[in-house]
């Protein structure tokens, strides 16, 4: 992601939290499906994930970190391409879900600009 972008998303991020929606996940749970295009990103409140490929475990190594935590499917959302891995709660999870509109009001697709 682009060092504008992080630049742009971290002066908002306070505002984008508490616009967010928050959400709760049972273990076992999907977040986002592998080669689904993302909606917005989600970030970890409290609990721990797991990335699968197919049926193989996934690096998941697209992480952000945020001031407030983890935060999945920046990356895939900024370069407007499918999420690489399937996404599910390992525990029971409590997630921020920021949708598209937020997101792009604070820092423009760079297609969009």
């Amino acid at each position: 992601m682009e060092e504008r972008l992080t630049s742009r998303l971290a002066r908002q991020w306070e505002k984008l939290l508490q616009e967010g929606q928050e959400l709760d996940f049972k273990k076992g749970q999907v977040l986002f499906y592998e080669g689904h295009a993302p909606y917005g990103v989600f970030v970890v409140g409290s609990g721990e994930v797991r990335f699968k490929r197919g049926e193989r475990p996934c690096a998941g190594n697209h992480l952000w970190s945020s001031p407030s935590g983890k935060v999945l499917g920046l990356d895939h959302f900024f370069d407007d391409t499918p999420y690489c891995c399937t996404c599910l709660a390992a525990t029971d999870c409590t997630m921020t879900f920021i949708s598209k509109s937020q997101l792009m009001a604070v820092a423009p697709h760079p297609s969009h600009s």
